[in-house]
């Protein structure tokens, strides 16, 4: 969704009220429209003041309306991000004033994010740390799913579908999810495994992504813990537009020969899209269409997908609008689990085909929606949705799930209050005889929260209580909380605190999943606990502004804790008559952990002799420690000179006592160079070595033991990006993994080797 259409729509009729317009038989209607420069679309809540404090705020359309006496007049124009503007008028009659045009600024600081709070502030007032990805970015390096933006983000990795934010996540082999995905307001997890489908994202038409650092589960719910990613799809502008984007990748010649079978076919990727967005009268429309095909470096992993993406809205009145977004999916994918060995069968798996997780999938939402704001001021929404999914096995659709929730979200301001609260539910059926045949559940939610401005202080405040079904087992949260201060000091500074509760849910799947791949068996835990977690930070955030310079660096300190942390576990869980000896994964209570760490970020934009240049990078360091496994780490003081000696090479006695499929160091860079019609880019990231995984795969894994003793100082890769902007087109080409480095992000699973894309795009 626009953000600027967001931006005042959440409280644009309660800041109405804020104006008392007093009108008598000599006043003249004074009328107009403000749009932004660039995109010539409304802005909504735009403060109009004249003279002595009368004025008002641009409505839904980006119209206005003031009563003033005959005479002259001084209006002035203003609006969070964008430069003020100011225009003399002289009324003797009704007057409908030019349409004024407002620009936006180039600060950082001055971007309009949702961020923990469930509606558009400036990234200034946030009291957690957040990152940004752009549009204009996810075209320039071709990601094709959400899961590889993420992975562009300082601080998190996406380990097979999983996120994980600052260490807060390992390995969970797609069930459960501590990370919140949100799409256009509405959550993204799935009823039976509480996992994300990526390729269900309408990456073609997303305007920005926000990725929130630290438990928001007041606002957003259980599944928030660690963190929030909300995904904005885009309305029409003013202006009619359509795109089109083609590309093709290829590997030819990355691949070591030793590592090829005859059998194995020649990897490539393609794939296009097609959009069009435009507005008819009152009502906007998005139509938007992708296809994907690839065969993996992986042999035997191979993806085929289609997609197609409507949203429709109405603007019914000023105060009253409604739509409805819809999707749908269908996929036929092989995953790979593991290699043979690390050396030449590291693209063959693992006892051959059995373990190819072969899938044919349907996914399906629609999602109605109605926001209208009250006379008094209040806004109102209510989003329902209906999520459909199935595979389709030998025949029979199954498993097959349906969802089915609401949300009612109610905000209004009290003066310098704002007190934002909701109520949320679902239920769900599905029937998977991997985890035990038919399930019936359901869920219930409400939160409240209040926000105040005082003086150069941004406090924030709420609280959450959940309830969980799922058949004849009832879950009863404890009521979380969440408290948020930000303070601006001078020159530029912006000091930030937060602290927030958790309480995660088992899915299904972590609970009754059965499941063999092969001889590698999935065992489940009915008797799994709900985890309770929090999260703490303090921020620094530095605003550097000089002539064509616009940059920001920002450094934080966080500290999470859990209590029966939930971890997907390998070891011995079956009887010695099963395969491999009873071995295979099952999710189990960790009874408590721990994780501390820093986050380094900087970023900027800037104009030297015509080139533009924009540059981000983040390092985080996380120390993720297993208090039942080292109990000694209970102690402050033991824990605090752990957390100093993780900064270099520590010996193999401090490793043991760090959760698993954890990277202590994480560092990320980003630079863009555009030049006349020339742009060239680079990326750079580095993954320290998992310093722990779980003890069996170094037994029965073969080449694991090997790879991670030749792999001790972590990866570095390099990507490389060209394009060449014409007149029927856009012309990119992208070099990923430039160096051809040998290397696994989730053990045992090769990442891509190098690779070249050839990729068009046209928009008119």
């Amino acid at each position: 969704m626009n953000l600027k259409l967001i931006i005042s729509s959440l409280f644009i009729l309660g800041l109405q009220l804020a104006f008392c317009l007093k009108t008598d038989a000599q006043n003249i209607l004074v009328s107009g429209k403000v749009v932004d420069e660039e995109k010539k679309e409304a802005l909504i809540g735009v403060t109009v003041l004249a003279e002595n404090n009368t004025g008002t705020y641009t409505d839904l359309n980006g119209n206005w309306k003031l009563s003033l006496k005959a005479g002259p007049h001084q209006l002035k124009f203003s609006y969070i991000g964008w430069n003020d503007t100011s225009i003399a008028i002289l009324i003797n009659e009704e007057t409908v004033v030019p349409a004024i045009i407002l620009k936006q600024k180039g600060s950082t600081l001055n971007e309009i994010v949702v961020g923990a709070n469930r509606y558009s502030r400036p990234l200034a007032e946030q009291t957690v740390s957040m990152n940004i990805l752009h549009s204009q970015e996810l075209q320039n390096k071709n990601l094709q799913s959400a899961a590889e933006a993420l992975d562009q983000v300082p601080g998190i990795t996406v380990i097979d579908g999983q996120a994980g934010i600052r260490g807060g996540s390992g390995y969970a082999f797609g069930a459960g999810s501590r990370v919140m995905i949100v799409l256009d307001d509405q959550p993204l997890l799935t009823a039976d495994r509480n996992d994300v489908k990526w390729n269900f994202i309408s990456m073609e038409n997303i305007d920005q992504i926000e990725i929130v650092k630290g438990a928001s589960s007041v606002q957003y719910g259980s599944a928030a813990l660690n963190g929030v990613v909300n995904i904005h799809t885009s309305f029409p502008s003013d202006t009619q537009e359509t795109k089109f984007n083609l590309f093709i990748t290829r590997y030819d010649g990355s691949i070591p020969v030793n590592r090829l079978t005859d059998s194995a076919k020649t990897p490539y990727a393609l794939g296009g899209y097609f959009l069009h967005k435009r507005k008819i009268g009152k009502s906007d429309f998005v139509y938007d269409a992708y296809a994907h095909e690839s065969q993996s470096w992986l042999q035997g992993d191979f993806d085929k997908r289609v997609r197609g993406h409507f949203k429709y809205r109405y603007r019914i009145n000023d105060r009253m609008q409604f739509g409805v977004n819809t999707t749908g999916l269908f996929q036929n994918t092989s995953q790979f689990l593991f290699w043979s060995n690390d050396s030449t069968g590291a693209y063959q798996p693992l006892q051959g085909t059995t373990t190819l997780v072969v899938l044919k999938e349907v996914y399906t939402t629609v999602d109605p929606y109605l926001t209208f704001f009250t006379k008094g001021g209040a806004k109102n929404s209510l989003h329902l949705r209906y999520y459909h999914t199935n595979q389709i096995s030998t025949g029979i659709w199954q498993p097959v799930t349906n969802l089915y929730s609401g949300d009612y979200f109610y905000q209004k301001q009290f003066s310098s209050w704002i007190l934002s609260s909701g109520i949320s539910g679902n239920i769900y059926f599905f029937k998977d005889d991997g985890l035990g045949g038919l399930h019936i559940g359901n869920f219930g939610a409400a939160f409240f929260q209040l926000e105040k401005n005082w003086k150069h202080f941004r406090i924030e405040g709420g609280a959450r209580y959940e309830l969980f079904r799922i058949d004849t087992i009832t879950d009863q949260s404890k009521p979380v909380g969440r408290l948020g201060i930000q303070y601006s000091l001078p020159k530029k500074l912006f000091l930030r605190s937060s602290f927030g509760q958790g309480f995660r849910f088992p899915s299904p799947a972590e609970r009754f999943v059965t499941y063999y791949i092969g001889d590698i068996h999935v065992y489940p835990n009915p008797t799994l606990l709900p985890e309770e977690g929090w999260s703490a930070e303090l921020g620094l955030r530095k605003q550097i502004e000089k002539k064509n310079f616009n940059g920001f660096v920002d450094g934080a300190f966080y500290m999470m804790g859990y209590k029966n942390m939930m971890e997907f576990t390998f070891g011995q869980w079956g009887k010695q008559t099963d395969p491999l000896i009873g071995l295979g994964f099952k999710s189990l209570n960790v009874n408590e952990a721990r994780i501390a760490g820093l986050e380094l970020e900087t970023g900027g934009k800037t104009i030297v002799n015509k080139v533009k240049w924009n540059f981000n990078a983040g390092y985080t360091y996380s120390y993720p420690v297993d208090l039942q496994a080292d109990s000694a780490l209970r102690n402050p003081s033991n824990f605090i000179a752990g957390f100093v000696k993780g900064f270099t090479n520590p010996d193999s006695l401090f490793k043991v006592g760090l959760l698993r499929y954890r990277n202590r160091h994480i560092l990320k860079f980003n630079s863009d160079f555009e030049w006349k019609k020339f742009s060239f880019g680079g990326t750079g990231r580095f993954y320290s070595r998992m310093d722990n995984i779980d003890f069996y795969f170094n037994l029965f894994i073969p080449g694991i033991k090997n790879y991670r003793e030749t792999h001790l100082q972590g990866d570095w890769v390099f990507d490389l990006r060209f394009a060449f902007q014409t007149a029927y087109g856009k012309i990119a080409l992208l070099c990923n993994n430039l160096l051809n480095a040998d290397y696994a992000i989730r053990i045992g699973k090769p990442d891509a080797p190098r690779n070249f894309t050839l990729q068009y795009s046209f928009n008119f």
